[in-house]
């Protein structure tokens, strides 16, 4: 049985190890920026003071089990880009035995369903070069292609 709910901090310990997964999967797709340390912690701490007001964490649970979460942030951009409140699905990690159960789209409406009260004039995602399944997955949500974001290491620069 699957069953959705905001994050606690009881949640903490599995959602770090969880992410640390999901950054080394980033790796393996091609991400290509310093891997710091005890990544897991790193990320709840970016997050943990803002949670509930600024940025929310959705988890499944599956047979009473957090198989699944999402973060979801809100930011404003600067004045010159409209000066206006912008939400961001920021990170999903389902495990494998959880996939291809739908949650991937539960989790991420949840969130969009919080940014939207939250006031937000939209909502942005960046997904993975090769990550093809996540691309679908939002854009039959609705999103649309907006940048391309490059990185250059300087050990590649042609002068």
């Amino acid at each position: 049985m699957l069953t959705y709910r905001t994050a606690t901090e009881a949640d903490f310990p599995v959602l770090a190890a969880m992410y640390a997964r999901l950054n080394a999967y980033f790796y393996e797709m091609g991400y290509r920026l310093p891997h710091p340390e005890n990544v897991g912690q790193v990320w709840l701490d970016s997050f943990r003071r803002t949670l509930g007001r600024f940025s929310q964490v959705f988890v499944a649970e599956m047979d009473g089990e957090v198989v699944g979460f999402m973060l979801c942030r809100v930011k404003r951009v600067p004045a010159h880009m409209g000066g206006v409140l912008v939400g961001e699905l920021s990170d999903m990690w389902i495990v494998e035995k959880a996939r291809r159960k739908g949650i991937g789209d539960k989790l991420s409406r949840l969130a969009l369903d919080w940014l939207r009260g939250q006031g937000v004039h939209s909502v942005e995602i960046q997904v993975l070069r090769d990550n093809e399944a996540s691309w679908k997955l939002y854009e039959r949500m609705g999103f649309q292609l907006e940048f391309r974001v490059g990185r250059l290491l300087w050990e590649e620069y042609r002068e």
